[in-house]
């Protein structure tokens, strides 16, 4: 935020967005929601928050060396027709999976780099 010529307002409504949505957000719909009309500044601002928002030195979820758990989301359902876009009739699905490092010398040991 400090020397940028972007309003501070603009600023604290980037970090909500970003925080609030999902982390997949491009530069081009940030530009938009934002009301922005340049792209370099959109991409600036949505660069600069996601290297804030990253600790380099985090621990993974499960906290063993080699071993994390990777955790996703999705909607699940059948087709809607008729009633638009939209999550009807769906249900929320969350999914967690326990990556562990293979046993040397198993015939496995190779696919997936031994996950």
């Amino acid at each position: 935020m400090e020397r940028s010529h972007t309003p501070l307002s603009t600023w604290f409504w980037a970090a909500y967005l970003m925080s609030s949505q999902t982390p997949g957000m491009s530069a081009v719909q940030f530009q938009r929601q934002l009301g922005l009309s340049l792209y370099e500044t959109a991409f600036g601002i949505l660069h600069k928050l996601r290297a804030g928002m990253v600790r380099p030195e985090r621990d993974k979820i499960g906290g063993r060396l080699q071993e994390h758990v990777e955790v996703d989301e999705t909607w699940v359902g059948g087709r809607t027709r008729g009633e638009g876009r939209g999550v009807h009739h769906k249900v929320l699905v969350s999914c967690a999976v326990e990556v562990r490092r293979r046993k040397p010398g198993t015939k496995l040991d190779n696919r997936k780099d031994g996950r």
